[in-house]
């Protein structure tokens, strides 16, 4: 395992399983019956914990508000893939997630996605210019037809608190000032 230093992570999020190439955790949604796949989600085990209301990385209790990452159109929609998760693990997977973290960096190709890996219906794989934190009072559990039949998890977040902006400045995701 690579031993990483990564002394500011939320305790849940560094107890959680490391990944033996990158020693990154291992977020919760990313386990496939035993299997590690950080390019897609696990929709069973993301409706199970959003409807549980726990956070979708550390697998602990979402006792306040939830936090929702995506794009600028994901923020303007209320609309996301991804499930609920804790401001402190959504603002780790930040640094963490190769493809969020680094500007240049692309989705794996479909040859490294599990075998029955559902796409949402008009999922595009164009990469952000910047990534939009939304930290809502709630959200409704929802889902959309999957590219090859049947339904993926969606979330819709009606009740935001706040939102919090980042772009890539010099090569690094830094904070920008909210729109």
């Amino acid at each position: 395992m690579t031993d990483l230093d990564l002394p500011d992570l939320p305790p849940a999020l560094a107890a959680r399983p490391r990944d033996e190439k990158r020693g990154l955790p291992i977020p919760v949604v990313n386990m496939h019956d035993g299997a590690v796949d950080f390019v897609t989600i696990n929709g069973t085990v993301a409706l199970r914990l959003a409807l549980g209301r726990r956070c979708s990385l550390c697998d602990e209790p979402l006792a306040g508000p939830a936090a929702f990452l995506g794009g600028p159109k994901s923020a303007e929609s209320g609309y996301y893939s991804d499930p609920p998760m804790h401001e402190a693990c959504a603002q780790a997977a930040l640094m963490l997630c190769p493809h969020i973290a680094r500007p240049h960096a692309r989705r794996a190709s479909e040859r490294r996605l599990i075998e029955d890996a559902s796409i949402p219906v008009g999922f595009t794989e164009e990469k952000p210019e910047e990534w939009v934190m939304v930290i809502a009072s709630g959200y409704i559990v929802g889902s959309t037809p999957a590219e090859s039949g049947g339904l993926v998890p969606l979330f819709l977040v009606p009740d935001r608190i706040r939102e919090r902006r980042f772009g890539y400045q010099d090569g690094v995701l830094t904070e920008t000032a909210a729109a």
